[in-house]
Order: structure tokens, then sequence, then C-alpha cells
């Protein structure tokens, strides 16, 4: 990034019509947010190209949505012209192994976040290579509860079939592309918990993450997480960014100590601004 290109972009940061601000008490905390670059590979793989035609077209989003504001900010294009409002997203670089993520936490803490309880009881984590083949285990997660983070479940879920074939998750060729899903299951086998990660480069958009009412108690999201994270180490090209949708989120979005806003802090995700000078 030139020298110009990185001043006009922090002078337009300020600006609260562009680019979604944080609450005093997180500008407190964080600063500002991070400014994380983001410009896909080119690829040969043609399931690939389209994925990062729909990330480009989308702003980062893992599927074409109506909404007045948006998750990536397009350089040099959205310079020169009027742009959706950005808001700010909440990233986490998983660094070069799982002991940087748990570098500097006490011991309680480590405890939480490496599921140990969970494992302790039996939970068990693997890789989800094809969600199709826990379409009816996933239905059976997403209604074990009316609601999540305190809203009635999306009628993209709800009305979801329990034989959904995940047709957006085949499988790409190239590494850069490929999807990362992760199940934690309980100790009878059944899937407890799940994540499905759409990744486009070194982008992965927590695109669904559950669990079951049941197991909630039993720490499983942090086990989930936690294995989820080991699973992107090990992939051959490692992700930088890992986006759990929007920095303020849930029924109370600008309370750092509630529900989902609470959890991502917890688990050391960080507010940043995604741009990219990909076409």
């Amino acid at each position: 990034m030139t020298g110009d290109l990185q001043s006009t972009l922090v002078e337009l940061l300020g600006n609260e019509k562009r680019f979604q601000q944080l609450t005093e008490e997180d500008r407190a905390e964080f600063g500002v947010p991070e400014l994380c670059r983001l410009d896909p590979p080119g690829t040969s793989d043609p399931a690939a190209q389209k994925k990062r035609r729909c990330w480009l077209e989308w702003r980062g989003a893992p599927y074409r949505a109506s909404r007045h504001s948006e998750y990536l900010f397009r350089i040099p294009g959205d310079l020169e012209k009027p742009a959706p409002r950005i808001l700010i997203s909440a990233v986490l670089d998983p660094g070069v192994d799982i002991n940087a993520y748990l570098e500097g936490l006490d011991k309680k803490r480590r405890y939480q976040l490496q599921g140990r309880k969970p494992r302790n009881m039996g939970y068990t984590t693997a890789p989800i290579f094809h969600p199709r083949d826990h379409a009816a285990a996933i239905h059976a997660i997403i209604h074990s509860s009316r609601e999540r983070q305190g809203r009635v479940i999306a009628p993209m879920f709800d009305k979801r079939p329990a034989d959904y074939d995940f047709p957006e998750y085949d499988t790409c060729a190239d590494p850069s592309y490929r999807d990362i899903c992760t199940g934690v299951f309980a100790p009878d086998g059944t899937l407890a918990a799940y994540i499905l990660g759409k990744r486009v480069g070194d982008h992965v958009q927590y695109d669904e993450i559950m669990g079951h009412v049941e197991h909630l108690a039993n720490d499983v999201m942090y086990l989930l997480h936690f294995a989820f994270l080991q699973q992107c180490l090990e992939q051959e090209c490692i992700p930088r960014c890992l986006n759990y949708g929007p920095w303020y989120s849930g029924r109370n979005p600008y309370s750092a100590g509630s529900g989902l806003n609470f959890w991502k802090r917890k688990t050391r995700f960080r507010p940043a601004y995604l741009i990219t000078a990909s076409s």
C-alpha cells in the first residue's frame, strides 16, 4: 500500500458516513479498528473463480443479502465514488501455531479456551469435509432452540430441510479457496456443535456456527472454536483473517459484556475494517 493511499484511507476512516465507528468504551480499549488488507489470489479453478467473483460482488459476505452497509471497502473504486457504509468486522489472525493464540493468557482462560472441560467429559472434534453428510444433525442443532442470541432463528435456517444438500460447499481444487468446517461430537457420537467456514484467500467467514442447546452448558462452543483454529493452522495455505461477522451484533449490539459481543472479545477477536484492491 503506497503512502498516499495509506494517508487517504486514514483520513477517510473517521468519516462516520462511510465507516462505522467504535464506541467510546471500545476506542479506549482497542484504539482504532485495524486495516485488514485482503487480496484473494488469482486461480485457474472454475469453482474458486466463482467464489472470488461473489466475494467481491457481495463485499466480503458469504452470500448475497439486502443491507444498507457492507463489510468490504474496495480500492481504488470506493475512493472515487460514493460507496456503501463499511461495518467494523470481528477478525482473528490464528498466528503461526496454536501457542501464539494462547500466549499471554492465564491458566484459567487457557483451560476454558482449549475446551478442556468438554474434552474431559468425552467430547471429541473432527473436520467436516461435506456438510451434507451431517445435514440431519445440523438440522437438529438448529431446531434445538427457537432463539439464538436473543433472536428467533433466521428464516434461511429455520425453513431449510433436514436433507439439505449444502451445494455451496462443493470442494474447490485450489487450497486457498477450500472451505474449512469443524464439528464437536458428544460422547455418544452425535454432532453437538459445528462451524461452517467459507474461504476466499486469506479470508474465512464464519458462515454458520451453532451448538445444540443441550450441550451449550458444557462449553462445547469454546472447544469448537479451538478445534477450528487448529484446523485452520493445518491447512496447506493458512488463512490470516478469520471473520466472525460484524463487531457489533446480537440483541444488545453495543454492549461489550453481553451475548455474542462478550464471546468474541473473550476468544480474542479484534475490530477491523476489511479492504481490498482486487477487481
